[in-house]
């Protein structure tokens, strides 16, 4: 899909095999199916509830997703719901480079 997906899916994938999971013990904790997983670590993710679902299941702050995708949040969440989330706090777009940075070991 794009580059903040990507980025999603490897995080996904490190903070997975860093708790010694396979995708079948995330998608049981997620309430999803396997299919699901894969898609979402392949940078593919069907839609934002099974993110907030991936979301939570990890043990993550609720919303980290958002800030990694960035405006690619918006687009996903309308195929979920409808219609677009809500506008970004000024401060997102430096927590987003946060979160994108490479050198942090989120698992």
């Amino acid at each position: 899909m794009g580059e903040s997906y990507d980025r999603l899916a490897a995080m996904i994938v490190k903070a997975r095999e860093a708790r010694g999971w396979s995708q079948s013990d995330l998608a049981g904790l997620a309430y999803v199916t396997d299919a699901v997983i894969a898609k979402v670590e392949a940078g593919r993710p069907p839609n934002m509830v099974a993110l907030r679902a991936v979301e939570q299941a990890l043990g993550w702050l609720p919303g980290m997703f958002d800030f990694v995708l960035g405006p690619d949040a918006e687009a996903l969440e309308a195929t979920a719901f409808g219609d677009a989330a809500d506008a970004e706090d000024d401060d997102a777009d430096q927590l987003r480079e946060l979160v994108a940075d490479s050198s942090i070991d989120w698992a």
